[in-house]
């Protein structure tokens, strides 16, 4: 990882330096919770284990609400994990009233469990056996929760968990124990281990990893059959228990891979980017602000979250429960889907005229793919017919953009994505960078907020690795069931407000700037987490749109039965917005019967010659239909085809099965032997992003120039 700042500018006379590469490696946080909830579920296991009363718990007049976290058993691969989100209602009638004020007073902070077991009996005038037997069927409705002992951003995470682990009694902790102790192992010599020694140690880890999380599955499905409780509820032993109000959602794990493993590898120096260059790119950015404004998906998300609460709120209302809000908040998202489908119904003036906008900048874009040219512009003319459409608060809405491209040797931007900035794309890195780079870093999130806000910070804690970022303010909001690193607000501290700039969070007097730099989409995150990170307001960007133009127009060529041609390269000034595209058919890179693979690799190239398609390209699903945000976070990679390679000719229709039946092929662009960097096995292609940040005038003094970007490899 390297941090370019002005004191250390990047230049191409630095391309002939040795580049030197160092290696870290880790175990998936993933893996460790999942092994946490094992050893929750083991009855001899979660007696030495500390929980708590949940943060998802409240009184409601007679009963208790609890909203809680049911964990889906992982599938083979460890390839993703799901949740699900359900609000349970406990009687505080009879023998409930008693023993939920004691957990109240014995269970608010962390308490082990055979501790709290002995305390209740004490409290209650029960024997332990009892007592147990009800602690069982609250840890089994969520009312009780382990309580990890580390935060998951802390360097001794995974240390705390095996030296947990190693304490336990039983034959669960025993396996998980082990598969700790031979990551360990592993991992004191995965540096400079070959590629034969690497690949026998994660095989070696994989089985023991997937002996001592394996449990998890039958535990869940004896949990998931007693979920609900049967007897008298006036008896001694508390009884019903009644759930309801379910909710799923499916985040993706780390990588696709299963490794138990995670490696970063961190460079010596970073790519070779004139200032000039970026300088450019900045402005060019700026001037296409008014257009990134209106294609923001977020926009609408935040104008249909808003619609939400000023429905149940009113106009300048005020919730003081944000639980209780964020389980109506999700109703957004699929008025999202509505909204962008243009259903506007629902729209107020100000987010009809953000739509209308909308419109506008597809329709060019759209209009633009249609042209049979090599490469278009976008028109100035039409960035400004954006901008009279959009709503004044657009352009005084503090917003930070992360840019990911590729720079060409003619100092142009090939762009690959555009997220929500702040310093979200750090990420872990900053932890491997000297101090002062985080106290760069955590300054330039301070001041892109408002003036009189409080900034926090929002780490998602879900055994995501690249939600390990290091705290880049002064306080931390403190996520439900979950440890922290620094004092802060929780959600049951803070109220939401509805204010003429859109909602707002406010402890007090004091708006809250929440700063979220975590990598999961709102749906993918529990409630709370979720209602927090659509406040945040993180720009995100599908171009979903062009995409299905793109699936329109693929649809008309088949019926006229003709070879579509490709859509051309749209740019504005040096950024490459778009790159040439072409849609076509996996039925293409399939043998046709008694084809050898000699035919077929010739068959394929004269097809895609005749269509002008180059000989590498980047292979993704071609969508007729608009994705939620969950289905783009699940979405495969990009795949890589060489059409001059046999190998991958011939292993296409395999490889891409798993993107559909119709794809689209974006071109390779720009080759790694036009840029990137020189190290000792030849040229790296190489990503760079910038941060780009809008802030409201009057701007406050910055030490540095305008267009200031940070770059990494």
């Amino acid at each position: 990882m390297y941090f370019d700042d002005m004191e250390q500018p990047s230049s191409v006379t630095r391309d002939g330096e040795p580049l030197r590469f160092t290696t870290d490696a880790d175990l998936r946080r993933l893996l460790v919770r999942q092994a946490g909830r094992v050893l929750a579920a083991d009855p001899e296991a979660r007696l030495g284990m500390e929980w708590v009363l949940t943060g998802g718990a409240r009184r409601e007049g007679d009963r208790l609400l609890v909203r809680r976290r049911r964990w889906v058993p992982p599938a083979p691969g460890l390839r993703a994990e799901a949740f699900g989100e359900e609000e349970v209602r406990i009687p505080l009638s009879g023998a409930w009233g008693p023993l939920v004020a004691a957990l109240e007073r014995r269970a608010a902070r962390p308490v082990r469990l055979s501790e709290l077991r002995d305390g209740l009996a004490a409290d209650l005038g029960h024997g332990s056996d009892a007592v147990m037997r009800v602690l069982d069927k609250l840890v089994g409705t969520g009312v009780l929760v382990p309580w990890a002992p580390a935060a998951e951003q802390s360097p001794d995470f995974v240390r705390r968990w095996y030296g947990l682990a190693r304490r336990l009694p039983g034959a669960t902790a025993a396996r998980v124990a082990a598969a700790f102790e031979a990551t360990r192992d592993v991992l004191d010599d995965f540096g400079e281990a070959t590629g034969t020694e690497r690949a026998r140690s994660v095989l070696h880890l994989q089985r023991l990893w997937s002996a001592a999380v394996s449990p998890a599955a039958s535990a869940d499905r004896d949990d998931r059959g007693s979920g609900r409780a049967s007897g008298d509820r006036e008896s001694q032993e508390p009884g019903e228990i009644q759930e309801s109000g379910s909710r799923t959602a499916r985040r993706p794990s780390d990588d696709t891979a299963s490794s138990p493993l995670v490696e970063d590898c961190h460079v010596s120096r970073g790519a070779p980017v004139p200032r000039e260059w970026t300088r450019a790119w900045s402005a060019d950015l700026r001037g296409l602000m008014p257009l990134l404004f209106a294609l923001d998906d977020q926009r609408v998300l935040a104008g249909a979250l808003e619609s939400v609460f000023v429905d149940r709120y009113g106009r300048g209302g005020r919730c003081t429960d944000l639980d209780e809000f964020a389980g109506h908040a999700r109703a957004a998202f699929p008025m999202t889907q509505r909204l962008m489908a243009g259903e506007t119904g629902e729209a107020d003036e100000d987010l009809s005229r953000l739509l209308a906008a909308r419109r506008r900048a597809v329709e060019h874009l759209n209009d633009l793919s249609g042209q049979d040219a090599e490469a278009v512009e976008v028109d100035p003319a039409v960035v400004e017919e954006v901008a009279s459409l959009l709503p004044e608060r657009e352009f005084t809405a503090r917003r930070s953009f992360a840019v990911f491209g590729h720079p060409d040797h003619r100092g142009g931007l090939v762009l690959n994505h555009l997220y929500g900035g702040r310093a979200r794309y750090f990420s872990r890195f900053l932890a491997a960078l000297p101090d002062g780079v985080r106290d760069r870093v955590a300054a330039h999130v301070r001041r892109l907020g408002p003036p009189d806000a409080d900034t926090v910070h929002m780490r998602s804690a879900l055994g995501f690795n690249a939600n390990l970022s290091p705290l880049l303010a002064p306080e931390e909001l403190a996520l439900r069931d979950e440890p922290v690193l620094a004092d802060g607000p929780s959600t049951a501290d803070l109220h939401l407000v509805h204010t003429p700039r859109g909602l707002r969070l406010v402890r007090g007097s004091r708006e809250v700037d929440p700063v979220y730099t975590g990598f999961l989409v709102p749906h993918a995150l529990p409630y709370d987490e979720m209602l927090v990170a659509m406040l945040a307001d993180s720009p995100f960007f599908s171009f979903s749109d062009t995409v299905i133009d793109l699936h329109e127009r693929w649809e008309r060529s088949r019926s006229d039965r003709r070879a579509p041609g490709g859509t051309p390269r749209i740019s504005f000034g040096d950024v490459l917005l778009f790159r040439r595209r072409w849609a076509l058919d996996a039925d293409l890179l399939a043998a046709r019967p008694g084809e050898d693979p000699e035919s077929l690799h010739r068959r394929i190239n004269v097809e895609r010659t005749l269509r002008g398609m180059p000989d590498q390209v980047f292979v993704r699903p071609l969508q007729g239909s608009r994705m939620g945000p969950m289905e783009r976070a699940m979405a495969p990679k990009p795949q890589h085809v060489d059409f001059l390679s046999r190998l991958h000719t011939a292993t296409a229709a395999k490889r891409l099965a798993h993107l559909g039946p119709t794809l689209f092929a974006e071109e390779l662009l720009p080759c790694p032997s036009e840029g990137g960097l020189s190290g000792p096995r030849g040229r790296h292609a190489t990503e760079v992003f910038l941060e780009l940040s809008t802030v409201p005038s009057p701007v406050p003094p910055m030490p540095v120039p305008p267009g200031e970007v940070r770059l990494v490899p």
